[in-house]
């Protein structure tokens, strides 16, 4: 029976997946994301990475600069990016990540200019209700070629399985995060052709993507308002995150947990050490076996992807 599965054990009620497979045969993962902390949408999936894989690296389009939430006399724009990519340092230092990007694109309407010379005690203005992934490529297409950084990332990095969030609802239905997805798909195919951005490297062929498949509870309780396109056509595979990460001598939802911690940390200005995380993380997975044994099922006990074979 599934609960009589120990809790930590490599034997875990995860049935093998194509998900899992694809990190099995891969010596190389890359996370790709558009603001620091977004991994936190797959954050037991990149510590098993970590493990199965080997080298993990990770990469942000921006740096967060338009932050909804201020701290510690941050202003939004130079200041605020230079503490979030401090941040996303932080969390990839958790999971032990082999490397961290953080691309020259920027969070949200604004260029880094016009963050920069805004008051410290002006309102955040986030994009309009009827923003799309389109005119936010088309916004950071002003900062640069968002094409050709991924294509010069994926070369550079040379990962066999890239782990983003897809372009259907990105998780939370953020139109930087949809916009990510889809630009990674036309990178994709650009990275491995010789013929393209021959100035960025050699080419490269990421053999597969593993979208994360996790939608929030409003998007599905407005019936995905804010997704664009079509739904996608591969299933969604669950993966558990109660086994125990060889890494990092936790459960795969502890690490979860201290990445979530190490934001929370910095955000509400807690002050904890990190062995006060740590314990606190080691107390919740603790808690969630207990829950898990006694039948309670759903979040967080799994997380959800979707396999994508790059042709």
């Amino acid at each position: 029976m599934v609960l009589a599965v120990p809790f930590g054990e490599s034997s875990s009620p995860s049935k093998p997946t194509r998900v899992l497979d694809a990190l099995r045969d891969a010596e190389r993962v890359l996370w790709l994301g558009a603001h620091p902390d977004d991994e936190t949408s797959s954050s037991a999936f990149l510590a098993r990475a970590k493990d199965v894989a080997g080298m993990l690296y990770m990469a942000s389009l921006t740096r967060g600069e338009n932050s909804d939430k201020l701290w510690g006399g941050l202003r939004r724009g130079t200041s605020m990016g230079k503490a979030r990519e401090a941040l996303f340092a932080k969390s990839a230092s958790v999971f032990q990540a082999d490397g961290y990007d953080l691309g020259p694109f920027v969070n949200g309407p604004y260029s880094i200019e016009e963050l920069d010379a805004l008051a410290p005690n002006a309102p955040f203005h986030d994009w309009p209700s009827s923003t799309t992934s389109d005119d936010i490529i088309k916004k950071w297409s002003t900062e640069g070629d968002p094409v050709g950084y991924l294509v010069a990332l994926l070369r550079a990095r040379r990962p066999d399985v890239v782990i983003s969030m897809d372009d259907y609802c990105g998780v939370s239905g953020h139109d930087e995060h949809i916009a990510v997805g889809k630009l990674l798909r036309r990178a994709l195919p650009m990275a491995a052709d010789p013929l393209a951005y021959p100035e960025t490297g050699e080419p490269w062929k990421v053999r597969n993507v593993i979208w994360t498949a996790t939608v929030l509870k409003p998007l599905v309780a407005c019936r995905y308002c804010k997704c664009e396109g079509v739904a996608p056509v591969e299933p969604a595979e669950e993966v558990f995150s109660l086994d125990k990460s060889k890494t990092h001598h936790l459960t795969y939802m502890g690490v979860q947990c201290l990445v979530g911690r190490t934001y929370q940390n910095a955000v509400e200005m807690k002050g904890w050490t990190d062995a006060h995380m740590r314990t606190s993380c080691e107390q919740a997975q603790a808690a969630v076996a207990r829950a898990y044994r006694s039948g309670v099922k759903g979040s967080p006990f799994f997380e959800s992807f979707r396999y994508y074979a790059v042709n």
